[in-house]
């Protein structure tokens, strides 16, 4: 019988580039997405299914669960999220609520509804993706470093709590080459007009071009960073904690040896804020 992994947040990035990986070493996938149109040119096959999941309704996902409950249900990738944008100062309260439903509470609903169906399997394991800015904080992403910083947290005392029962992965990648910042205008909303006459009018101006950039530089590829999850998939015994790319391996280690003073005033500069 065939292995089957769901995987939230299909639609772009790092969940579209994992879906044929899996496939391909001989997994089932469950691909999802908030629109299942949207994974409609996914080849179509025994090995797949395709589910419309919101992560932040509680409903759509005891929907996706009583879907599953068929399968010798293996493991479950919480992939899915979204990167709210913006200085602290001027982030609404219901934007930074939005940020943590999708990426906080959204993530601890969805692993709490297919536990039951992981307990059922031997080996079976949970891939939780947060980030390196789980483990550092950058200017202008205070919402999401916070809720990378909880999914760390929570991706932690799970592993204590199940771990011995099903294996617990704290995927931490460092920049994606993914559609993640191409939404960003999306996520701003009414940002820039709220920041006109402010001291970050000109740094939220700049933000983008400036990221775009240095993604195109040194981010990783969406495909390679899925391989690497693909390994702890399929790994005998997977590792605790997953670091993906070259910068999430030494921005920490350099902000660790670095003064602090010398540290902030670095991110200052590289974000306009000197």
């Amino acid at each position: 019988m065939r292995n089957w992994v769901l995987i939230t947040g299909c639609s772009t990035g790092i969940g579209r580039a994992l879906v044929p990986l899996c496939r391909a070493s001989g997994w089932g996938v469950v691909a999802t997405a908030r629109r299942v149109e949207s994974l409609a040119d996914l080849p179509a096959g025994e090995d797949l299914r395709l589910l419309a999941l919101d992560v932040a309704d509680a409903d759509s996902i005891a929907r996706a669960a009583a879907a599953c409950a068929d399968l010798r249900f293996k493991a479950l990738v919480n992939n899915a999220g979204y990167g709210q944008v913006g200085p602290l100062e001027l982030l609404r309260a219901e934007e930074l609520r939005a940020q943590f439903e999708t990426n906080v509470v959204g993530l601890h609903q969805v692993t709490n509804a297919f536990l039951p169906l992981l307990r059922r399997e031997p080996g079976a394991r949970i891939l939780q993706v947060a980030s390196m800015l789980g483990r550092l904080s950058i200017p202008l992403g205070g919402a999401y470093n916070a809720s990378k910083h909880a999914v760390v947290a929570l991706a932690e005392s799970l592993r204590l709590e199940v771990g011995r029962e099903v294996a617990v992965v704290l995927v931490e990648p460092g920049a994606i080459r993914t559609a993640f910042r191409d939404s960003l205008p999306l996520v701003w909303g009414d940002l820039p007009q709220r920041s006109r006459g402010t001291r970050y009018e000109p740094v939220i101006a700049g933000y983008l071009e400036s990221r775009k950039g240095q993604a195109e530089r040194y981010a990783m590829d969406a495909s390679a960073c899925a391989a690497k999850l693909l390994r702890a998939l399929n790994a005998r015994r997977p590792p605790r904690r997953l670091v993906i790319g070259w910068d999430a391996r030494w921005v920490g280690r350099l902000k660790a040896v670095l003064p602090a003073a010398w540290w902030e005033a670095l991110l200052r500069r590289m974000y306009g804020l000197g």
